[in-house]
């Protein structure tokens, strides 16, 4: 487990960063939500690109993966170049929000007004600006390379899965977990900025929220589809009991010192090693706390969200990122435990 831990905490890196700038990209494209909330949280997840590719660098290389025989090789060496282009083309969307003053639904209703005056006095109705077009386009261009990385993340793992069928599962369970982290992690972010401008439209918060619930049920739906996990795919022979037998071993006379040194004692012989979690019961965990506890908190989010309760619905998105990180990291390694 430990050894497959850089490789867990990269997949999560990288699914966590392209659902987020996804759901900030759409959120812009709306045009609902303060340009304050779209400038502070794109420098933040500018930064968490540039990190994540950093980590790839580090633990997640074409060489790397290459040592792992049960990954497709056909596919590590593409992962860097997408990967590299979604950070580089975070840069001038972040750039072009900065300078667009514009941006966010204060534009929108600020544009709207001199439509409308431009109507009632019979003049040409102004354009909209073309910061907006220019930002848009790299927001657009930025989400599809960072779903081309999760398409070529998704095909370099794809042979874990049991069956051809369950491989194409597998590649769709990447998009469904950036969505919902990302989209749940933006979500509770765009819940502060309510506690604060309170008489903001709830329809962003109520759209993030439910992305979150569609992507969880998608995960839930390719699970089974997807087959075994690698450890019983891989690893048919073991046994998933979660204990072990000792193996018996001579007994010899002991020294003085070993007899007195209580560290120094012998385990008597047939005696069980007890594990805290089978592979079994971390899989019921990781369903109870990925899907089941989020899917029932998300509800309660998006009914609350429609009741203009946001700071509950605020205090319910926080756990919910707990759960999904928590359950997606679970989830990849156990994924990952036959490599």
């Amino acid at each position: 487990m430990l050894q497959t831990l850089p490789l867990v905490l990269y997949i999560v890196m990288t699914e966590v960063t392209i659902g987020s700038v996804s759901v900030l990209v759409f959120l812009d494209w709306r045009n609902e939500v303060k340009r304050g909330f779209l400038v502070s949280y794109a420098f933040i997840y500018l930064a968490l690109a540039g990190l994540t590719y950093l980590f790839q660098q580090s633990f997640a290389t074409a060489e790397l993966l290459n040592t792992y025989g049960s990954l497709d090789h056909a596919w590590t060496g593409w992962q860097t170049l997408p990967l590299l282009l979604f950070f580089l083309l975070m840069i001038p969307y972040t750039f072009i929000l900065l300078l667009d003053k514009k941006a966010g639904v204060d534009g929108k209703d600020a544009h709207a007004k001199a439509v409308e005056e431009a109507e009632q006095e019979n003049q040409t109705a102004p354009r909209r600006s073309i910061l907006r077009a220019l930002r848009l386009l790299s927001g657009v261009a930025t989400v599809i390379v960072g779903l081309v990385t999760l398409l070529v993340l998704g095909m370099i793992f794809r042979p874990l899965a049991s069956t051809i069928a369950g491989g194409g599962f597998t590649v769709a369970g990447f998009f469904a977990a950036a969505f919902a982290l990302g989209g749940v992690l933006t979500a509770m972010w765009l819940g502060h900025w309510y506690l604060v401008t309170p008489a903001l439209s709830g329809r962003p918060l109520l759209f993030s929220t439910t992305l979150v619930l569609l992507a969880i049920i998608a995960q839930i739906i390719f699970l089974p589809l997807s087959g075994p996990t690698s450890a019983r795919a891989n690893q048919p022979a073991q046994s998933q009991q979660s204990s072990v037998t000792a193996t018996p071993t001579t007994p010899s006379t002991p020294s003085v010192t070993a007899t007195q040194s209580p560290t120094n004692l012998v385990k008597p012989a047939g005696q069980p090693v007890i594990t805290p979690l089978g592979t079994d019961a971390i899989g019921w965990l990781r369903i109870l706390v990925s899907f089941a506890m989020p899917l029932i908190l998300g509800g309660l989010s998006w009914k609350l969200i429609r009741d203009r309760s946001f700071q509950s619905a605020t205090g319910m998105l926080y756990l919910v990122v707990v759960l999904t990180l928590a359950g997606e990291i679970m989830a990849r390694g156990l994924f990952l435990m036959g490599l």
